[in-house]
């Protein structure tokens, strides 16, 4: 068991220390409206995967709508649809790639309920015992795939195993 640890994720470092907060809440600056193609896993006409590039568990995926909203009372139903079906194809892929043995499958709507950025996205964190969690503080390891890395391999495994398709998109 470890207790009194400090735990050093040096990769959240740049998204604290930028204005990405700042300038999600205008379109024209918003990281997820403007996203560059080596970022986009999978993309439909109204959502896309991208891996989180400061992720809290190693393979957190991030299902962002395209447009600029940050309410789920303001998606469309093509939105909802896209949005489930790719967070499916999320859940899919990553239990090909890394079996873990759960998921946590959500998203923050406000500040207060721990939203950093203002544009819709959900998270898919892939998650073992002993993970380092919101509720867990000791017995775990630490695991560490990059963010490119998840992209290019979960982008192989959604051609490989015809996803498209699978997940009706």
């Amino acid at each position: 068991m470890v207790l009194n640890k400090v735990l050093y994720a040096p990769w959240r470092k740049d998204y604290w220390t930028s204005n990405t907060k700042k300038n999600s809440k205008n379109s024209k600056t918003c990281v997820f409206c403007h996203p560059s193609d080596s970022e986009v896993i999978f993309s439909t006409k109204t959502a896309y995967i991208q891996a989180n590039k400061y992720p809290y568990a190693a393979g957190q995926l991030l299902i962002i709508v395209k447009r600029h909203v940050n309410q789920i009372i303001d998606l469309t139903s093509k939105e909802r649809i896209d949005i489930f079906n790719l967070i499916d194809l999320s859940i899919f892929a990553l239990k090909i790639y890394m079996n873990p043995e759960g998921f946590n499958v959500g998203c923050s709507i406000g500040e207060v309920a721990g939203e950093s950025i203002s544009h819709l996205h959900f998270h898919v964190l892939p998650r073992r015992k002993g993970d380092i969690g919101w509720n867990r503080l000791c017995d775990f390891e630490v695991v560490s795939i990059s963010p490119e890395q998840v992209v290019n391999d979960i982008k192989k495994i959604i051609q490989k195993h015809k996803l498209k398709t699978k997940f009706d998109l």
